[in-house]
């Protein structure tokens, strides 16, 4: 897969500054607490959501997150906080 246009020179700005790289490479930052939570910052908003799938927009593709009884507790234009049991988390990458 190539390289997102300008993140050549982004990623050693950020190692030069000690910068958070999700940060200047705008990535997703997951984090997930068990199978009880999944935490999303640097998200692009809501694709599809249902009780068992959520789907999530990123700068450079989706991040789907299935499982049972899902259901969305907290969403800001930066974070998502999804709540349920978490069966499963991919990645997909848009196609370079």
């Amino acid at each position: 897969m190539g390289e997102k246009t300008g993140s050549k020179w982004r990623r050693p700005l950020a190692d030069i500054f000690e910068l958070p790289r999700e940060i200047i490479l705008d990535l997703p930052r997951v984090t997930i607490t068990g199978n009880l939570q999944c935490y999303i910052e640097n998200h692009g908003g809501i694709i599809a959501y249902t009780g068992g799938k959520v789907r999530i927009a990123l700068t450079d593709g989706e991040l789907a997150v299935s499982g049972e009884n899902l259901v969305i507790r907290y969403m800001n234009k930066d974070e998502i906080a999804i709540d349920g049991s978490i069966l499963g988390i991919q990645y997909k990458l848009d196609s370079v």
